[in-house]
């Protein structure tokens, strides 16, 4: 007979439902062990390159 799971997946998907939409990182303890769910925000990271400061000579 196999374990039963520690978190159900509705629980893990309500979890990365909450992550995602507050772009925060969310976690369970149980029995000791941690589970998390992060946000997936490669958008934050994507965006167009910025230009390089202007030098001025005085």
């Amino acid at each position: 007979m196999t374990a039963s799971a520690l978190i159900k997946e509705s629980d893990l998907k309500r979890m990365a439902k909450i992550a995602k939409r507050d772009g925060v990182t969310v976690w369970i303890e149980i029995n000791g062990k941690r589970i998390g769910v992060s946000p997936d925000i490669p958008d934050i990271h994507s965006g167009a390159p910025v230009a390089p400061p202007v030098e001025y000579d005085f």
